[in-house]
């Protein structure tokens, strides 16, 4: 009976024994899948801090983070992928490159890594390889409109124009009032010489989404474009009141603004805008020149001079400046001074044939005809073709 019962109590250790190394090895198995769910949990916490701080800036803390995260999960499409865009915003290209291609090599699902190569390929100029990567990026998220607008935009660099116009139409059946491309499409119709469309486009968007200013800047440049003066300074008036003045947005649309105004013959409003910027930039000279073609513009050639004069002082012996101040003397009735002027433009490519004609009309209102005579004959050698030259000298020849 006592060896029965110590067989029985052998048998009973042993199979404790077996079932203890059993479920030791167990436990260790289960310690080891915790460990590495811990580990992959803390990594995807930590990615999503990576992401906060790329958005604020903090690139050198982000790559740290993502270089533990790596050492845990070395195949990890997201990290390379994060990795990759903090190197291209560094300028790193090539390594960047390594770094998506990675991200794709281990999720060929991954848009945003085929879309980020594509971006690449931008940089590189090789347009062809670009639209493929974003071909890709775009097959896997057909509704994104970035996506859509890249291959958008690398159709019109490899001057695929209907194409570009097609894909974005076909995306605009079914975001009819997507303002983004309804722009993309305004642009397109702009590559291709198409103002009409580009500008109903234009207001189509300003009509549904209001007087946003990335409407107006566009539109407005698109008319000043076309010479439809009237409508663009408009426009930008409109763009103005969107910013606080003094800002750098601000004094651009009020120095394109002046330009419009000009060309609109809208003088007064030319001269405004060229003052209020002239006490910004008080020596830059295309400011005072402007001032001084309005002023013109208005019949006041003694404020022309005197901007005129600024715009030399400030960029001396500029050819475009003395011609203004000429023809601003000449208009004030100071035939001697225009006459000094435009004697130095005589010898100038661009300002001769207009020299020796404006200087003719000096010597003729000073009364030397044979100087004028002689004037208006070397004028029309040197352009013939110009018909405000050819008819006057043909009235003045026979009048003299």
């Amino acid at each position: 009976m006592k060896k029965v019962l110590h067989v029985t109590m052998v048998v009973i250790i042993g199979l404790l024994v077996l079932s203890v190394a059993g479920c030791s090895e167990s436990y260790a198995e289960k310690k080891q899948a915790m460990v590495q769910n811990w580990e992959k949990s803390t990594v995807q916490s930590k990615l999503a801090t990576v992401e906060g701080l790329i958005e604020q800036g903090d690139l050198q803390k982000a790559k740290s983070i993502l270089n533990e995260c790596l050492e845990i999960e070395p195949d990890s499409p997201r990290i390379h992928l994060l990795i990759g865009s903090i190197l291209f915003a560094e300028g790193h290209i090539e390594q960047a490159r390594q770094s998506f291609l990675s991200a794709v090599e281990n999720d060929p699902e991954l848009d945003r890594g085929w879309y980020f190569l594509g971006s690449l390929a931008v940089v590189d100029k090789n347009y062809p390889q670009a639209l493929d990567y974003f071909n890709k990026a775009l097959a896997l998220q057909p509704s994104n409109t970035d996506y859509v607008i890249s291959v958008s935009s690398m159709y019109v660099e490899t001057e695929q124009i209907d194409k570009a116009q097609q894909i974005i139409e076909a995306q605009l059946s079914r975001h009819s009032n997507d303002l983004t491309l309804m722009l993309e499409l305004a642009h397109i119709y702009q590559q291709s010489s198409d103002m009409t469309s580009a500008s109903r486009i234009y207001e189509q968007a300003q009509l549904l989404h209001g007087n946003l200013p990335q409407i107006l800047e566009v539109s407005a440049y698109a008319y000043m474009s076309m010479g439809r003066w009237n409508t663009a300074a408009e426009k930008l008036e409109s763009l103005l009141s969107h910013y606080e003045q003094g800002t750098e947005h601000y004094n651009v649309t009020l120095r394109s603004l002046a330009m419009a105004s000009f060309h609109a013959e809208n003088y007064g409003r030319a001269i405004d805008c060229y003052d209020e910027l002239s006490v910004v930039y008080r020596e830059d000279s295309e400011i005072w020149l402007g001032m001084a073609q309005a002023a013109l513009g208005l019949d006041k050639p003694e404020r022309a001079v005197y901007c005129a004069r600024k715009a030399l002082q400030y960029k001396p012996g500029w050819s475009k400046a003395q011609n203004v101040l000429g023809g601003a003397y000449y208009v004030k009735g100071d035939y001697q001074e225009s006459l000094n002027s435009f004697i130095q433009l005589t010898g100038n490519d661009d300002y001769a044939a207009f020299a020796w004609f404006m200087t003719g009309r000096c010597y003729r209102q000073m009364g030397r005809i044979v100087d004028a005579e002689t004037a208006f004959k070397r004028a029309e050698e040197l352009d013939p073709d110009n018909e405000m030259i050819r008819t006057f000298i043909k009235k003045t020849v026979k009048y003299l």
